[in-house]
């Protein structure tokens, strides 16, 4: 596969970031609360379409040596930098090509168990969607699940309105950074508050007022793109069955409702149900999973499944029923299951058995309901990695690359990104390359000008706890 000409992306780089939600460990939890089965992550085969650097795929690819990962984007100077990145960290688990999704679509060879198109199917013409849906189709495993993601409708709507706003004002302007700066400013203006505003109106804005937010250049790609095509849940369904694609539900934790919505409800209805609930919702994004025809997944919470996945969760204990997380309280009325949460606090990040943490099937429900509130996680495999450091430790070679390149945010070993840009721990992440046992870490550390800073027992627990240490 070749590209032909330079791309939208070529000229201007999208900025490359890590989705949780693609990452084949949760969409394996997803398929198994339906009764599926679903391949370890650990020897998974990934591919994603479109994946632009492929920096989502690298950061798998450290996490999981024995994967395999293959990732394609007709932009080959986004294929160029994720080439680069992949080199400097010494993987060898994963290749990022150029390749155009229609001829993909044809002639890709191979099988892969979890598929990733993210950021594509509503930003391209239909015979681009169509493709991508025709390679699912052609390459998804018999026990596969992939990830669509989309601008959804009816909310897409709304976002169309800002998106002619600004295609309005810049229509004249050629020079991409000064058609997003120009896009940037109408946005300022528009997104203010008026006295004589009719509630339509006033919803428009709140559209608009997160898109300051995005950096120049994801205003550039997303809100002035060539084409914009927001989806209804069940046209995508139905263009993916032509394809021996069905819908299993959506990967966001609190959207899970549409896949499981009873099984009162007929198989036949799932997607016209949750289609209604889009509607009531006025629902903006989608983040689809496919599985093939056939699978039978089951519409209410498989409670089989439940006891066997791992639980990770960070929440600060405030009180006896009452917790913290980031800027939002909850409370847990269920003193077994409040000690229960406290405990996975203290040994954040790893993941535990739900059977090892709590027993009964009322309170393996209760950890998925606190699941679907996205305060705390499920997970189909244990912590990539290590939390206790061994004799020679290393840190994760795609975070030692990205410090080498001078990058201040960097990648973990599950899959989020931080921001690190203190000196002091960036020299001993560039220490950690698995050639220095304890002693020579320790002299090497104080020799670099930070030692001063912690000791390198509390600097490895600090690492292992971002986490970061493969070893």
């Amino acid at each position: 596969m070749t590209a032909a000409e330079p791309t939208r992306y070529d000229i201007v780089a999208y900025p490359a970031t890590l989705f949780p939600a693609t990452h084949p460990d949760h969409l394996a939890v997803v398929a198994r609360l339906h009764g599926l089965a679903a391949t370890a992550v650990e020897t998974a085969r990934v591919l994603e379409i479109a994946g632009g650097d492929g920096v989502n795929l690298i950061a798998m690819a450290a996490a999981y040596p024995r994967a395999r990962f293959v990732s394609f984007d007709l932009s080959a100077a986004a294929v160029a930098r994720g080439r680069s990145l992949a080199a400097a960290a010494g993987l060898t688990n994963i290749r990022i090509e150029t390749g155009d999704v229609i001829e993909a679509a044809a002639s890709m060879p191979g099988e892969f168990d979890y598929i990733i198109v993210h950021g594509l199917y509503a930003w391209v013409p239909e015979p681009v969607r169509t493709a991508a849906l025709a390679l699912i189709g052609r390459v998804l495993a018999p026990d596969g699940a992939a990830f669509v993601s989309y601008n959804a409708l009816p909310g897409g709507h709304m976002r169309r309105i800002v998106r002619d706003l600004l295609l309005h004002h810049v229509g004249g302007i050629a020079d991409p950074a000064a058609k997003a700066r120009r896009a940037r400013e109408v946005l300022a203006d528009f997104a203010v508050p008026r006295a004589t505003d009719r509630p339509v109106m006033t919803g428009v804005r709140d559209v608009a007022r997160p898109m300051l937010k995005q950096a120049l250049e994801t205003l550039y790609h997303d809100e002035l793109s060539d084409v914009y095509a927001p989806q209804a849940l069940a046209d995508v369904v139905a263009a993916a069955a032509a394809h021996g694609l069905a819908f299993l539900n959506d990967a966001s934790p609190s959207m899970m409702s549409d896949g499981f919505p009873g099984a009162d409800v007929a198989e036949a209805d799932v997607v016209a149900h949750a289609q209604a609930g889009d509607f009531a919702a006025m629902v903006f994004f989608h983040q689809t999973l496919l599985v093939r025809a056939g699978r039978q997944p089951a519409r209410a919470v498989a409670q089989a499944a439940l006891p066997d996945l791992y639980v990770a969760a960070r929440a600060e204990r405030t009180g006896a029923e009452t917790f913290r997380l980031d800027d939002s309280e909850f409370g847990v009325g269920d003193a077994v299951l409040a000690d229960a949460l406290e405990d996975l606090a203290k040994i954040w990040p790893q993941r535990v058995k739900l059977a090892a943490l709590v027993d009964g099937a009322d309170r393996w429900h209760a950890v998925y309901r606190l699941f679907r509130a996205e305060v705390l996680t499920l997970h189909a495999s244990p912590l990539p990695g290590v939390v206790e450091p061994g004799e020679q430790p290393r840190a994760n070679p795609v975070a030692r690359a990205q410090i080498a390149a001078g990058q201040p945010h960097l990648f973990t070993l599950d899959h989020h990104v931080i921001t690190m840009d203190a000196a002091g721990p960036r020299a001993f992440l560039m220490l950690l390359d698995g050639s220095r046992n304890r002693e020579r870490l320790g002299a090497d550390w104080a020799a670099s000008g930070h030692g001063h800073e912690v000791d390198v027992a509390t600097a490895l627990a600090q690492v292992a706890r971002i986490p970061m240490l493969i070893g």
